[in-house]
This record gives structure tokens, sequence and C-alpha cells, in this order.
């Protein structure tokens, strides 16, 4: 449980409202819970509010062409811990959202008092890891992804989808030059780490292993 007489000030950012209007109401009883829990859609939302709190759930897939490390590395700046309350199940997501930060990861297919237990944790300072994502994030150290900043990983990410790259640049507000360079630096750092794009697919089925796309097209 929670750390021993102390009210927890939770946070959950999540694009789905029906889900984060419920997660009050779910840990009722099993954690002691600060009045008025914040909900917010995205990352600025919350931080916009500028609540005072101890422990976020963050959904890792946010709609808002953001990328998961970097909402966890915006969140544990602002000193609030983040536990990952989420359906991805891609490893190298998970792995680089815990390497920026995030404290552990919940399923949203777990029973609430796995969640609350979890968040208890985070409240100790422990990480919480089941034994079966500990050993996975144990298998991905021989492959890790390669580090793109932000603006790598957003023209990954939509060229990968099929955009065109003049389109790319547009949904970026870059110019299609600055685009392609990023691109560039992308498919250089997949070279580097031994895991070499040469094409579009090629770099599609990058892009889902390491959990910036969804196994199915948009």
């Amino acid at each position: 449980m929670s750390a021993m007489g102390k009210l927890v000030r939770l946070g959950v950012v999540d694009d789905h409202p029906a889900i984060a209007a419920g997660v009050p109401s779910g840990l009722e009883g099993l954690l002691p819970l600060a009045p008025g829990v914040v909900v917010a859609t995205t990352v600025d939302e919350l931080i916009d509010a500028e609540p005072a709190l101890d422990v976020v759930l963050l959904d890792v897939r946010l709609q808002d062409d953001s990328t998961p490390a970097g909402n966890v590395r915006r969140l544990v700046d602002r000193g609030w811990s983040v536990l990952l309350y989420t359906q991805v199940s891609q490893v190298p997501t998970i792995a680089a959202c815990l390497g920026a930060g995030a404290m552990g990861v919940v399923g949203k297919h777990e029973d609430w008092s796995v969640l609350a237990d979890a968040i208890g944790s985070v409240m100790r300072g422990e990480d919480h890891l089941t034994a079966d994502w500990a050993a996975a994030l144990e298998h991905l150290a021989a492959e890790r992804p390669p580090a793109l900043a932000p603006r790598e990983a957003q023209v990954v990410r939509l060229y990968a989808a099929g955009l065109p790259l003049k389109s790319v640049a547009r949904r970026l507000g870059v110019a299609e030059d600055t685009a392609k360079e990023y691109l560039t630096r992308a498919k250089r750092k997949y070279f580097d780490v031994g895991r070499p794009v040469s094409t579009r697919t090629d770099l599609y089925l990058r892009a889902v292993e390491d959990g910036l796309l969804d196994s199915e097209r948009s």
C-alpha cells in the first residue's frame, strides 16, 4: 500500500475519458487517495494545471504526436513519480519509458488491486516490474533501439506510416529538407545499432518493433 499515513495525490494522463474517470472509483478503498484526482488528456494539460502530485499514471500511447519517453521525461522533470498504465505491450517502447524515469508498468487489464499495489510501491520509492516484464527487458538489452531525438522519432513515425516527406514536413511545420535530414539521421542511428533500414517497409517494421507505430497502418 502507500506510504503509511499519507494521502496519495494522484494524477492521470489518458486520452480515453472513460478509463481516466474510472480510476478514482476503481481504487476506492484500496488506497488513501487525496480528494480531487487530477485527470488530463495530455501531458501539456496536466503540467499547465500545475497540481501538487505524488504519482502520475501515464497512458503510453497518446494521440497528440508526443513521444512516450519524452512524456515520461517531462513529468519526471516536474518532480512527479511516473507509473505507466497502458495497453501497449511493445517492449522497446516500455524500455524507453523506464529509461526516461518511469518507475513501473501496469496493464489496463489488471485488477484494481494490482494497480493499487503498484502505486503503493512507487510511493515508497520502489520500482514496480512483474517478472515477465523484467525478463522481456533483459532480453531486449542485446537489441537496444536507437536513441532518436523527438523530431527524428516524429519523422520516422509519420513517414513510415505512409505520408510523403513533403506532407511530413508540412505536418511538423519544417522545411522539406529539414524533414529529410531528420530522416537521414534516424536511418544512420538504426545502422549504428546494427538494425539498418533501406526501404520504407524496413522503416515501418522498425517503427512497429520500437513502439513508434501500432502494428496496423492507420
